[in-house]
């Protein structure tokens, strides 16, 4: 185990320690910082949240975005809630802009090699991505998010399912449909060819027909050479 996971191991494992005064009063200061005026008092919105993230060094475009909304608890894209806010970095022991700028590397990392933190990161961005008044997620959004989750993990099916699903499907995704795409693409990580599938399963239709889908395409290009 490399020396910056076994860290981050050691620090989220570690028994909570009672935060000072003056640390919960620097990170209600820092949270201040970047509440524009005319925001809710407890909340940075979207300009706010952007200059923050971009002041720690992390992409926007990138999923480690994610970790950092699942660690804060944010409400939803572009927004930050100051208890989350307040509650996540001080569990991290990060009370400065600098402390939070060093602990975003080994996030990053974590978030590639801790399987566990990987799946909470990927449940709780169901909730994260929809709209407060949306019972669903919409396909556009699932379908970016996932893009951005399984870059690395969905490579032989990422296309196929993306086709799938604006070509075949062409509805919004529900949560069960989300949750269970984790142990799904699990499964084609290991059995690329999907052989394993068993439509007999507990797997939700939309995959039995996605699995249908892939299997009736590869049968056209077995018949063609």
């Amino acid at each position: 185990m490399s020396r910056r996971l076994n860290r981050y191991f050691t620090s989220n494992n570690a028994p909570p320690t009672p935060a000072s005064t003056s640390s919960v009063a620097s990170l209600n200061k820092i949270f201040d910082s970047y509440r524009e005026q005319g925001d809710p008092p407890n909340i940075i919105t979207v300009n706010g949240a952007m200059k923050y993230l971009q002041d720690i060094d992390i992409g926007l475009e990138e999923p480690t975005i994610l970790v950092i909304a699942e660690l804060l608890q944010a409400p939803t894209m572009g927004e930050f809630a100051r208890e989350g806010f307040v509650d996540g970095w001080k569990t991290s022991g990060c009370d400065t802009l600098d402390k939070m700028r060093a602990r975003v590397p080994d996030l990053r990392f974590a978030f590639s090699h801790d399987e566990a933190l990987f799946k909470k990161v990927y449940l709780f961005t169901y909730n994260f991505a929809r709209s407060p008044n949306q019972k669903s997620l919409p396909l556009e959004s699932a379908t970016e998010y996932w893009k951005l989750l399984f870059a690395k993990r969905f490579k032989t099916h990422m296309g196929n399912w993306i086709d799938f699903l604006e070509t075949e499907y062409k509805r919004s995704i529900a949560k069960d449909t989300w949750n269970c795409m984790y142990d799904f693409v699990q499964l084609a990580d290991g059995d690329p060819t999907l052989a394993s599938y068993d439509t007999d399963g507990a797997w939700p239709s939309i995959l039995d027909d996605f699995v249908g889908y892939v299997r009736k395409k590869q049968g056209a290009v077995m018949d063609i050479s």
